[in-house]
């Protein structure tokens, strides 16, 4: 079988990590968000990292849910068509011996 074909693609585990990891994110910069707003700081400097941090969950949510449905859309794209499939596996079996014959 050709490496393409017995090797998975690693789209499905990527997209988890980036939907854990950007849910993660989001929900501990709303709580930070809450804290900056009930204890306001000296600078406001910090508000733009509480922002970035939001906003960089909420993007790595986002690629983990795209992420997603390409990985079924790509599984479909690595495969060979299907009329093609049987006359390749006819083409790449072992000539019959004498033995095979009888």
């Amino acid at each position: 079988m050709p490496p393409i074909l017995s090797k998975p693609s690693s789209a499905a585990p990527t997209s988890l990590f980036y939907i854990t990891v950007g849910a993660l994110l989001s929900v501990w910069s709303g709580i930070w968000y809450v804290y900056l707003k009930n204890n306001p700081p000296a600078h406001q400097s910090v508000h733009y990292l509480c922002y970035g941090f939001l906003g960089t969950g909420l993007v790595l949510l986002a690629i983990g849910f795209t992420l997603g449905p390409l990985s079924r859309w790509a599984r479909h794209a690595e495969l060979p068509p299907s009329e093609v499939t049987p006359d390749a596996a006819k083409a790449q079996a072992p000539p019959a011996t004498a033995s095979q014959r009888v």
